[in-house]
């Protein structure tokens, strides 16, 4: 118990921090989400050009997003949308212009929400690694007043 009172401030953050992890998906970080972005970016100029179709992009993106570690949040939503979405086309209830609009709509909207994810857990990291550093900057200018005094002069 003695131990967990020397956490201090930083300690009871990071501990927070961990623990919080073990129960909430990890978001992805910015840098995966800008390889993500550059990669579908990638894809639609493919597209655009002619060198793949709508449905062998999208086979791809998927492919690339399940590759990403650790897994995306939802992104297990998204495919079982796709899969729903495919099979209105086949019963014909959604047109395949129709079905590219919702897919597209769909996918935008959860890019973006993973990007807001990966820059606020940034944001949040940047603040726990600030705390730290004052934490050890203080400790330290602490450590350095103590050998001081002790260095100091007795008076009788």
């Amino acid at each position: 118990m003695n131990r967990l009172r020397g956490l201090g401030l930083v300690g009871w953050l990071l501990l927070a921090g961990v623990a919080g992890c073990a129960t909430a998906p990890m978001p992805p970080s910015e840098s995966t989400m800008t390889i993500v972005r550059s990669q579908q970016n990638q894809l639609e100029a493919r597209v655009a050009s002619g060198h793949l179709t709508r449905a062998q992009a999208r086979e791809l993106l998927y492919g690339k997003l399940g590759e990403v570690q650790p897994p995306l949040p939802d992104l297990g939503h998204l495919v079982e949308f796709r899969r729903q979405v495919t099979a209105q086309v086949e019963a014909k209830t959604l047109t395949p212009e129709q079905a590219e609009s919702r897919l597209a709509a769909r996918e935008s909207e959860m890019i973006a929400r993973w990007e807001e994810m990966a820059a606020q857990y940034a944001q949040e990291q940047r603040a726990v690694q600030r705390l730290q550093n004052e934490y050890e900057r203080g400790y330290k200018d602490q450590r350095q007043m103590e050998q001081t005094i002790k260095t100091l002069p007795r008076l009788p």
